[in-house]
This record gives structure tokens, sequence and C-alpha cells, in this order.
């Protein structure tokens, strides 16, 4: 397959063997992906149900009678690219696709595969096709074979054809990612209907439960189709500005992430990642807010830093996930990245001298109090013999397999950046700086308790050895670059890297030498996840802390990460997006294919190597 990636007259392009599929979102939370061939269930066109905040999937292809050989990014939309110049093209618009064939003759077949995104059950399915102008197809799912009690209706109007011809044929579909993350990867999809092309046609596909809004929504996006296509077209430029193709990509994945929710009151979030990361994880959606800070879009980061300050809880911590389930574990580390976050804004603010454009006197009392609420909270509920402790998957290592338990690095340095933050608030207020004390005793207290003959160690009193080496030490100085001089970073970076780097640009996220490590991604087990698979959110703020730190002396590092995390969001997975990890054996597009915070920290290293 050809990728290509074309905006502002710049242009870059690749041939790639490995699987690749592009993805296009809106700011609903619908989602397209396609390929040449879909090699995950999770591609198709996917539309969010917020009352269930469920992804519904409701085409599985368009496919023509040839085979693509380019996918093109454009940035306002999405093309795939047939010998002869037959070129297709993709936009979304709220709950409907327009999409567009030119210079074909012969027919378009359209795949359906109506369920939400993690139903597996192929019984009582129904399709039913009719055209009175508009083709209707209406889907009714039953609960069982014996069609005795419906479950659910759904209709997808398709606006732009004249006549169609019924296929009716079940076909069954393998898809070779899911099968390699030991997830389900064989499908019964619903071969539908074929449409015939004579040079050119535009098609709106629109879905809803309610036949009529599913009209009405495709006749409008029909009917305004130039307008809407030139307005994508327009926001795409006034966006992303830079001169940097790849830099323009990573912001692209990142704004394809940001979502107005319609709940039980209008927000705006970041989804952690797409395919099946469609909800708001705090710490990720914290993590991000300082790429968009660097694209100086102050009233969306102020607004959700104060959805966060809203929710804190009396332990001192914000909810781990929204919409919430019973039963979720807490994160010990998401409200630190808040005031982590917090302290950057309104450093940021200050520098250009604006903080008063964006906040009030007010704002920063409610700042101060809830940062207090927080200390307290955590002293009191989270607090070990002076330091801060987790049970285990409270972490970003949350899973079972990590065995992250105890006093953890990057912990402690977010709760000394919380209040370093205290006293910066208490400084620009003309406040007393009550915890000036408390913060010179804390960092000589964990670097006595963490730092030992040049090591910094990742966690300690937990279930591990307290040698085990892992790669938060580059989120501790990322986080608080004060708890150590230069030489002692230098030394603990040293001693970490000798024992995770992977020559294609990466680090694994514990020691190769550990019983633990799997070189491998292993799936959806999760065992390989904190136990050897790359994270590239981690790769790039390693990166970023070794340039900060010297520059010169990690020169080699911090170029083969920038390559390797370039060559992935360009040419790799979902091209355009940044996954989640890949194996420490070799760089590959893996977990989920487009992840928030692997866009917004390739954004941060991006900006910090200009720098």
């Amino acid at each position: 397959m050809h990728i290509i990636h074309s905006f502002n007259s710049k242009k870059v392009d690749e041939h790639v063997e490995s699987e690749t599929g592009f993805l296009v979102s809106n700011k609903k939370g619908n989602y397209l992906s396609l390929g040449k061939e879909n090699f995950t269930h999770m591609q198709g066109l996917f539309f969010l149900d917020h009352a269930k905040w469920e992804l519904y999937k409701t085409l599985e292809d368009i496919r023509l009678n040839k085979e693509a050989s380019v996918i093109r990014n454009n940035f306002f939309n999405v093309q795939r690219v047939y010998d002869g110049g037959t070129k297709e093209t993709f936009n979304l618009f709220n709950d409907s696709m327009l999409y567009s064939v030119k210079k074909y003759d012969g027919e378009i077949v359209i795949e359906l595969d109506f369920r939400a995104m993690f139903d597996f059950d192929d019984k009582g399915r129904i399709y039913s096709i009719s055209q009175h102008d508009d083709i209707i197809i209406k889907y009714d799912k039953y609960t069982d074979d014996s069609l005795s009690s419906l479950d659910k209706t759904s209709f997808l109007v398709i606006k732009g054809a004249k006549e169609f011809r019924l296929i009716n044929e079940w076909v069954k579909k393998g898809y070779p990612y899911d099968a390699r993350r030991k997830s389900k990867s064989e499908f019964y999809i619903y071969r539908a209907i074929g449409i015939k092309v004579d040079k050119q046609l535009d098609l709106v596909f629109s879905f809803s439960d309610d036949e009529h809004r599913a009209k009405e929504h495709a006749h409008r996006v029909y009917r305004d189709k130039e307008h809407l296509v030139s307005s994508l077209k327009k926001y795409a430029g006034h966006t992303f500005m830079s001169k940097d193709i790849a830099l323009n990509s990573a912001m692209k994945a990142l704004d394809d992430l940001l979502v107005t929710v319609e709940r039980k009151e209008r927000s705006v979030g970041i989804f952690a990642g797409l395919p099946w990361f469609y909800q708001l994880w705090a710490r990720d959606e914290l993590i991000s807010l300082k790429a968009l800070m660097l694209q100086e879009k102050y009233y969306l980061v102020k607004r959700i830093l104060f959805k966060y300050l809203g929710s804190i809880s009396s332990d001192g911590l914000v909810p781990n996930i929204l919409p919430a389930n019973k039963g979720d574990k807490r994160s010990i580390d998401a409200v630190g990245w808040l005031f982590l976050r917090t302290k950057e804004f309104l450093k940021l603010l200050t520098a250009k001298k604006i903080l008063n454009e964006y906040m009030t006197v007010q704002d920063l009392i409610r700042i101060k109090r809830q940062l207090e609420k927080t200390i307290q909270g955590m002293v009191h509920i989270s607090s070990y013999d002076g330091l801060i402790v987790n049970d285990e998957q409270e972490t970003w290592m949350d899973t079972k397999a990590a065995m992250r338990k105890g006093a953890c690095i990057e912990i402690q340095t977010l709760f000394l950046s919380m209040i370093s933050l205290h006293n910066h608030i208490a400084s620009i207020t003309n406040s007393k700086q009550i915890f000036r004390v408390i913060e010179k005793d804390l960092k000589q207290k964990v670097r006595k308790e963490f730092f030992k003959k040049g090591m910094l160690y990742d966690s300690i009193r937990g279930i591990l050895p307290d040698d085990t080496i892992r790669p938060n030490i580059f989120l501790a100085y990322y986080i608080y670059p004060a708890l150590l001089s230069k030489n002692g970073w230098k030394q603990a970076f040293d001693t970490v890297l000798k024992e995770l780097w992977a020559d294609w640009g990466g680090l694994s996220t514990v020691s190769h030498k550990s019983p633990l490590f799997k070189i491998e991604y292993t799936g959806e087990d999760d065992v390989s996840y904190h136990n050897g698979n790359s994270w590239f959110y981690i790769n790039n703020y390693a990166a970023l802390a070794m340039h900060r730190l010297d520059k010169s002396y990690y020169a080699k590092y911090i170029k083969r990460v920038l390559h390797a995390s370039k060559e992935e969001l360009l040419f790799s997975g979902f091209v355009g997006c940044c996954a989640e990890l890949s194996s420490s054996k070799h760089m590959r597009s893996e977990g989920c294919l487009s992840q928030a915070w692997s866009a917004a920290s390739f954004i941060e290293l991006m900006y910090g190597l200009q720098g």
C-alpha cells in the first residue's frame, strides 16, 4: 500500500507492506476506519450512543471491483485511490458519512455489520431493505433466533442512489489483528446491496434509531455537502499550522479525539483512544492537555481543568474514568497530573502576560482550596511513613500482571509538584507559603529513599524487589526535575537505558532481565502490557527528558525515539494516528491504534526539540 500525507503544498509518502488503515472522526464521538482490507472488526462506520455511552457499528465496508493501492490523508478528508485514477473520498458530519467516488464504472458493494462494538451475539439479526427515493435499511435485533422478543431497531439511510441490486448474502470474515490479540476474530457480515456507478456518485449514509431523523439528516448533509466539505477544509487550514507534516498529523490525531458529549449536561473532553478507549480517562485526558496549551487552546484547557477541579472527592482524588462504573479502580496519579497541568497553565499564561484574561482571583482561590483538599486527603488516606502509597492497578501501570504496589516514584514527584504549585499560587496571590518547608523535607526524604548508588528506584515497599527497573523515572524527571542534580539524573537515566532500550527507538516497560519481561505483545490478556511492551507516550517523554537534561549526550537515543514515533504515526497502523504501544522486539502499531497521550506527547516532543 502506498501511503500519502498531503497538506498545504507539503507531501510525505511511503510504500508499506504492513496492515494499514485510516481513521476519521468528528466531534460527536463517531468514527470511520477502513483500509485495503479491514484487519479488525473494530473497523467500519461507528456511531456513539451518548445515552448508553456505547459505540455502535453500522457499515462494514464499501467495496469496488478493483483493489485499492493508495491511502491519501488530506487532513480534511481521506481517500482510497485505485488504478485508472478511481478515487473514493470520505468525510464525517455529525451522524452522517459523505462518500464520493469518481472515475469509476461499475458497482459498489455495501457490506453491513450492525452491532455494538463488544456485542458478539449473531442470533436474531434481520435486515430489511427498501427504496422510496432514499435507500432505507432497517435492522431488527431479536434476543434469539425465535424472533419472539425484539431488542433493538435501527435505520441506515442512503441518499443519492437511483437504484440498487439486492445481494442478500451472509459472509464469514476473519480479522488477523484481532486473532493476534486473542480477541474474537471471526464474524458474519451482511453483504447487502450493490449500487451502480456511472463515472461519479455522491452518497450520504445517515444512522439513527428513528427513521425520520436519519432521513432528515441525510437530506440536510446531501443538500449542503459542498459547504460542509469547504468548512472542514477551512478548519484544517486554520488548525494545523505547522510547517512539519508529522507535527500536523499528530495535532489532527489528537483533535480527532476531542469530543462534545451530550448527556445530563453538555461537556467537552478527550477520548483516551479509538477504537476501544472511547471514554474520558482522567489520567489520559490531563496528560494530553499540555499539547493543547502549546496550540494555544486556552479556553478549552481551562474548561477541562475546572471540570476535574470540581470533581475532587474527600480522599483528594478525581474519578478515574467518565462515565464511571461501579467497582472502577481509583487512580492515584490523575489528580497529580491535574495540578501539574494547572501549574504549567498558570506559568504559561503569566509568561505571556495574559493571566488576567483567563484567570480571575476567584479562580486562583478555588484552585488553591481544591489543592489543599487534595493534599490533606492524600496525606490522611494514601500516605505511609511520609510517602504516598498505592495499591495494585492504581498507577498508569494498571494491570495486575504489573504488580506495582507500594510507593512509586512518579507518584512522589506528582505530590511534590502539587506542594510546589501551592507555594507558587501563594506567591502570586501574596498569601503565606505554608508548604515551603514541607516541600524541602519531602524532597530530601524521596531522594534518600529512592536514590541509591546511582540508581533511582521505580517503587519501594511493594511486591517486587526495589531494584526492579522500569521507565517511570523519565516521568519523574519530566514532572519534578528538582528532585536530583543533573549528575544524579544522568546516573539514573544511564542505569535504566542499559536494561530497557530497544534499538528500533523505544523503551520496554520492565528490564529485559526481569522474569516478567515479554518481548512480544500478547494482546488482550494484558500479560505483556506493562511487562515488556514499549509505550509511545513514555518513549516521547523519555526523549524530551533526555533533551532537557543533556541533548548532546543523549542525542542518539533522542533521534531514534523521534524517528520511530514519526514512522509509526505516518506509515503504520491507522495512518496519521499514534498507536498506544509496540512490542519490544520490533516497532509495530499495537494496542489501541489511535491513542490521545501518544499523539499529545509527540506534539510536546516536537515543540521541545524546536526550543
